[in-house]
């Protein structure tokens, strides 16, 4: 679902482990070196964050937007992160 939304290319799921939490996941991941691993950690953390701020906008402020819009402002904050040099995430991203 995460590469589709994004579009992104080199995202391959058909490589994931199902894990039963985000917790597991976390503890699967965080000890991997690998350049696509690591882009796929930076990704998550990104989205989190984003999901995040939208939870707090609905929850403090009472507003909410549609999840394209939420995509979006995905796509537009990973591309900042890799003009800012988060060069491993770069690699993933169209």
């Amino acid at each position: 679902m995460i590469k589709t939304w994004l579009a992104l290319v080199d995202v391959q799921p058909a490589d994931w482990v199902a894990v039963g939490s985000v917790k597991d996941w976390w503890q699967l991941n965080a000890c991997s070196f690998s350049q696509s691993r690591r882009a796929l950690i930076s990704l998550m953390m990104l989205i989190s964050w984003e999901i995040w701020k939208e939870r707090n906008a609905r929850v403090f402020r009472n507003t909410a937007v549609p999840v394209g819009v939420i995509v979006a402002k995905i796509k537009e904050e990973a591309s900042m992160w890799c003009l800012a040099g988060a060069k491993i995430l770069s690699n993933v991203m169209p």
